[in-house]
């Protein structure tokens, strides 16, 4: 899910850099749209990534 989420945000941050420079007089709107996408994909990467570091194993005996 945590990748779904964050493909879903990389969409909206490249939405709100193209309505940037579609439509001008949007670009306070494009940066807080960005902005909260960019937010959003660092939580969902920090937080909600739940796959065990490079090299250790899910049991330990």
């Amino acid at each position: 899910m945590q990748m779904t989420l964050r493909l879903a945000c990389l969409v909206g941050i490249a939405l709100a850099g193209v309505l940037r420079f579609v439509a001008p007089h949007y670009h306070l709107t494009a940066e807080i749209v960005g902005a909260g996408f960019l937010i959003t994909a660092l939580v969902a990467t920090v937080i909600l990534d739940e796959t065990a570091p490079a090299g250790i194993s899910a049991s330990k005996k």
